[in-house]
């Protein structure tokens, strides 16, 4: 038995170390042992596989696949979650990107109301913006994308989702008119203007308790943001 026991210890020991564990920061590190998100799934399909950059954390794949599942239960027949690059198979830099190094960051297209869905080896990007002359595109899911970033926070520890600035003010408007800004101050708070996500949104997550050499990034700022808006 105590034999047995032994074996059982060093087994784990061994499986434990070989979990992905994400280093460094999000724009300054790599991952060890990263594991890889499948082509397609439930509710998901990876774009621009040529480039081989769909490598992750355990928490950032768990937290796709299970959003990704509820959102298609909540809407069937619809467009699927359509994700961009995570990082590489060892993180570090990439191209278009000054972040995605760590594993902890994926890029998610904007739901369409047509339910139209990009063909998946296309090499230039998102090929739709869903900001057009500082308004929002009429086909900009708003109702499911929405509940696409309630879903994240749910699944995982978001702390960021990186959106256009126009699409942050008519979330905000959004959740205030049906009632839901108090509700979910913290998944407003994690929505962050910034350029160049006119046609997708960036997610973020908080290092993993596990992963010791992971540098977390600050905090931000209490409050939804939607007053400065």
């Amino acid at each position: 038995m105590l034999k047995i026991l032994i074996c059982f210890f060093f087994v784990s020991a061994a499986f434990a170390q070989r979990l992905p564990s994400p280093q460094g920061s999000y724009n300054k590190g790599s991952i060890l042992f990263a594991q890889q998100l499948p082509l397609e799934g439930e509710g998901f399909m990876r774009l621009f596989r040529h480039r081989n950059r769909g490598f992750g954390s355990l928490e950032i794949l768990n937290l796709i696949k299970r959003t990704a599942l509820e959102m298609s239960l909540r809407y069937p027949m619809r467009d699927r979650m359509q994700l961009g690059d995570i990082a590489k198979m060892k993180g570090g830099r990439i191209s278009r990107h000054s972040s995605h190094q760590n594993g902890l960051d994926v890029d998610i297209a904007y739901f369409r109301m047509n339910g139209m869905e990009q063909l998946p080896n296309i090499f230039d990007g998102f090929n739709e913006d869903m900001v057009i002359n500082g308004k929002i595109s009429e086909n900009f899911d708003l109702e499911r994308n929405w509940e696409l970033m309630k879903a994240l926070h749910r699944y995982g520890k978001v702390q960021r989702i990186f959106v256009d600035e126009v699409v942050k003010r008519e979330v905000c408007h959004h959740a205030i008119s049906i009632g839901e800004h108090d509700e979910h101050v913290e998944v407003l708070r994690s929505l962050r203007p910034f350029a160049n996500h006119k046609h997708h949104m960036h997610i973020r997550i908080r290092c993993p308790d596990t992963a010791r050499k992971c540098v977390a990034q600050e905090e931000t700022a209490p409050g939804s943001g939607c007053e400065l808006l």
